[in-house]
């Protein structure tokens, strides 16, 4: 299976309290512990932190991508959280990051990290297209800006791929 037909599962929520990173992403952590309810929030939670004390996730553009490998078979996830109140993610760029776009897999199959983290990195060239995922409203605008991209849910994987 090529890399352009792996399918992810694509979540979009606003964050309208965190005021930190830490914050951030603890309460990314909560919202993919309801998505992936056999890995408790906290453990996801403490994956975030220890990736970003590697490095921040920062990517540019204020977007930071946070990403874990999960050691229980699941589906890929994207999540994406708009951050009411911009944070400090110490990017290389200086923006403080108001956009999440997370991703999560399992260790048994890389094809999903390998896929969607460069991917990602073209927002921090295309401020243009972090705008558009900036002020995107619905799941489903985020979910045609991410195949823009080449990061497709089952809507809006090209027939062919699948």
């Amino acid at each position: 299976m090529a890399l352009a037909s792996v399918s992810f599962e694509i979540d979009f929520t606003i964050d309208n309290m965190s005021r930190s990173r830490k914050a951030a992403l603890s309460s990314l952590g909560q919202r993919i512990g309801l998505l992936r309810t056999p890995i408790s929030a906290q453990d996801i939670t403490g994956c975030f932190l220890a990736r970003e004390k590697l490095g921040s996730t920062a990517i540019g553009s204020g977007v930071a991508a946070p990403h874990t490998i999960l050691t229980q078979t699941c589906p890929p996830l994207v999540q994406v959280t708009h951050l009411k109140y911009p944070v400090d993610f110490e990017a290389n760029d200086a923006e403080p990051v108001d956009v999440l776009l997370s991703v999560v897999g399992n260790r048994h199959d890389l094809r999903w990290l390998h896929l969607a983290l460069p991917r990602f990195a073209k927002l921090a060239y295309d401020p243009e297209l972090a705008a558009r995922l900036r002020a995107a409203k619905t799941a489903s605008e985020v979910e045609d800006i991410l195949a823009s991209l080449g990061i497709y849910s089952d809507r809006t994987l090209p027939k062919e791929a699948a």
